[in-house]
C-alpha cells in the first residue's frame, strides 16, 4: 500500500513540475487531447495502464 501512494505522489510531483516549468506547451497539448476521439483516448489509456503494470511487475518481480 506504501508503494502505491508513493506512485501517486510521484505522479503530482512530476504533473506539477511539468505544469510549473511549461503551462503554454502544457495548455496546448490539452487542446490537443481534446479534439481526440474519447475511445481512442480511453484505448490509449488502457494500453499504458497495462505497459505500466507489466514493467512493475518485471521490476518487482
Amino acid at each position: 500500500m506504501r508503494d502505491l501512494i508513493v506512485a501517486c505522489m510521484m505522479a503530482f510531483v512530476i504533473e506539477g513540475v511539468y505544469y510549473a516549468l511549461m503551462p503554454e506547451k502544457a495548455q496546448e497539448a490539452m487542446r490537443k487531447l481534446s479534439e481526440i476521439d474519447p475511445d481512442l483516448l480511453r484505448k490509449a489509456g488502457v494500453l499504458v495502464a497495462v505497459f505500466g503494470v507489466m514493467i512493475i511487475t518485471m521490476i518487482k518481480g
